[in-house]
């Protein structure tokens, strides 16, 4: 049964016993016609005010049902209309090469959003997007674990997207987010080339350790992941030569195992 259904039921009830109740009073103390007259038709009259506001309360919802962007911010509105609108546009050319990829990936963004909504893993295109995404949405007193493979230093340095990564762990971790990372190097080139990193992070709060990939055999079994327990999230990284391609997880078992990696793997590491 609907709101508006039960509503309509509980206004029927009430008016009924309203005007039984109306007429009882009416002789009990000797009311006039016209009095009785003049309060029932002043609760016809807000039923049907009632049945106008349920009426245009439907009408909202019917409309929106229609068309769902009008449920959503005016700058999200705009932001998906123009989409559309070149996603239209493209459709129509669809004269090279790079706009059916385009094409092809639009399509992709929904197959994220249904595999997001279902609570499903799905594959999202870039790694320092989606960490500062879980990283920003951490609160004081939650934890970031994380075990990186990110061990050159121009992953830190080299570029905007690279520094904003960088500035928002500081930022977190002055907050009160308590961050843990474990670089993962192939070799001690890698560790003395990322020292400078590694004790920038340091000394701006985070917890650094790190660990050399030929000691963990059997432990990693990913290139890098990041997980936040309390949000139930883990970014995956499988491949070190695919750094722009993650699993989203908020596989409740998945995040539970990777949290007993990362502690695993923190027990060999060198703080």
């Amino acid at each position: 049964m609907s709101k508006a259904t039960f509503l309509r039921i509980v206004i029927g009830v009430i008016g009924l016993l309203f005007v039984m109740l109306t007429f009882w009073l009416g002789k009990f103390f000797n009311l006039g016609v016209s009095t009785k007259m003049v309060v029932v038709l002043s609760f016809a009259l807000a039923t049907f005010f009632a049945e106008v506001i349920i009426a245009i309360d439907n009408l909202d919802k019917s409309i929106k049902r229609v068309f769902p962007l009008l449920e959503l911010p005016t700058k999200d509105q705009a932001s998906l209309i123009d989409t559309i609108n070149l996603y239209n546009k493209l459709k129509e050319k669809r004269n090279s090469i790079p706009t059916s990829i385009a094409l092809a990936e639009f399509d992709n963004i929904h197959r994220i959003l249904l595999q997001a909504n279902n609570g499903g893993d799905f594959i999202f295109h870039d790694i320092y997007s989606s960490s500062m995404i879980l990283l920003e949405a951490l609160r004081p007193g939650q934890s970031f674990k994380v075990v990186s493979n990110l061990s050159k230093k121009f992953y830190w340095k080299s570029g905007k997207q690279m520094t904003e990564h960088a500035m928002l762990n500081f930022k977190q971790a002055k907050n009160g987010v308590r961050i843990e990372r474990i670089f993962v190097f192939n070799n001690e080139n890698e560790l003395q080339e990322m020292k400078e990193v590694m004790m920038e992070q340091r000394d701006n709060g985070i917890e650094v350790c790190y660990a050399f990939k030929d000691d963990l055999f059997g432990v990693l079994h990913y290139a890098s992941f990041a997980i936040s327990e309390e949000l139930n999230t883990g970014i995956i990284s499988h491949r070190d030569d695919l750094l722009g391609k993650v699993t989203v997880t908020s596989n409740s078992e998945m995040v539970t195992t990777l949290s007993g990696v990362f502690d695993t793997i923190k027990s060999q590491a060198i703080r």
